[in-house]
């Protein structure tokens, strides 16, 4: 069976999704929508010509699949109406902005027969692939902790400096934009945990993209804890996952796609040498064929985004689990809006009290 692929939204990353759905064979793209209809036309051009719509709900009646590419803010009706409509559902993340909005869209799908994912796209990414395959195996032990690291600054990220982009107006700001990714990965590693604490720090000179440029956030369960750590201010550039086991723990950079394994005790001859130096030549050991599949990958065009529609595409034939199960999305979702609003809420008090001090 051949699904046909409608395409709500036309921005930067509909490409990705234009890409992806077009290497799928039991897929085929019907047509594209925007408000911005000259947009719209220029994807349909880079994209053999696909019909260009003037109305969501004439695209949506055509399709089997609606793929909402969309700012976040527009995610909570759009969805509602292709769910109410019986048609499946991919949609990028944050699903939707609000809990009240998750609150009424999940009762819908609940009573509907569609399938609904939304992107989490790094848990295909390769080294998280890796990673999660060396917990399965009991590589690391029990998993003890998580902890993400998401540092950046204006010069090297778009969204935290460009003037007016629509995650600047989420709860939270630009981090509410990536929040997701770091929930759905403590889930994968950690199951689902409560929310303990936020830490949110407005300093003197911030991004125009985040309410606060230093955000600390943790999370507990009955047997691990997880901790990410939001930052503007760092040249660095980074975007780290540890995961910590009872017996080793593994490191993910995630910009470079590359996982490192380390499993070596403390020992006085260890100490001698320094477990820095050891580590380093485990992953120097690795560095060759690591790196030639990233290279290839990047070859074939085969990013995360591809690998998350495969698997809805098989999905919805049957053929695989479902990519974002709905106590993952509910997880997430429930999660991003106590964070976001604590965030905003820390920041509304310190802006008070210095304003009392002026």
């Amino acid at each position: 069976m051949v699904r046909n692929i409608g395409i709500v939204g036309c921005g930067v990353i509909s490409v990705t999704h234009l890409k992806a759905w077009s290497k799928v064979e039991s897929a085929r793209v019907r047509g594209v929508f925007d408000l911005n209809r000259p947009l719209a036309e220029k994807r349909s051009r880079e994209f053999g010509s696909v019909e260009v719509y003037d109305e969501l709900d004439r695209l949506i009646e055509d399709c089997d699949v609606l793929d909402v590419c969309t700012p976040p803010q527009t995610h909570a009706a759009i969805a509602m109406q292709v769910v109410e409509a019986g048609r499946h559902l991919l949609i990028e993340k944050p699903l939707v902005t609000s809990l009240d909005d998750w609150e009424r869209l999940s009762e819908l799908i609940a009573r509907s027969p569609v399938n609904v994912a939304v992107v989490h796209n790094l848990k295909f990414v390769r080294s998280v692939q890796q990673a999660y395959s060396w917990v399965q195996e009991g590589k690391i032990g029990d998993v003890i902790a998580v902890s993400r690291q998401f540092l950046t600054n204006r010069t090297t990220d778009r969204m935290l400096d460009g003037r007016g982009h629509w995650s600047h107006q989420l709860p939270g700001g630009r981090w509410f934009e990536t929040l997701p990714h770091e929930l759905y990965l403590t889930h994968m590693f950690a199951g689902p945990l409560e929310l303990s604490n936020v830490t949110a720090v407005r300093t003197e000179n911030p991004p125009p993209g985040v309410h606060a440029d230093e955000v600390l956030i943790t999370l507990q369960g009955p047997r691990s804890i997880a901790t990410v750590h939001y930052s503007g201010n760092c040249a660095l550039n980074r975007r780290m996952l540890h995961v910590y086991g009872t017996a080793g723990m593994i490191t993910v950079d995630l910009l470079s796609d590359a996982a490192h394994l380390s499993r070596i005790a403390d020992s006085r001859s260890g100490r001698a040498v320094g477990r820095l130096f050891l580590e380093g030549a485990q992953t120097v050991r690795r560095m060759v064929p690591d790196r030639i599949g990233y290279a290839y990958r990047h070859a074939v065009g085969k990013p995360p985004h591809a690998a998350i529609i495969d698997a809805f595409s098989a999905y919805l034939d049957g053929q695989g689990p479902a990519p974002t199960p709905i106590e993952e999305v509910d997880y997430v979702v429930r999660n991003c809006d106590l964070i976001g609003r604590a965030i905003d809420s820390q920041v509304k008090a310190q802006r008070l009290s210095e304003a009392q001090l002026t």
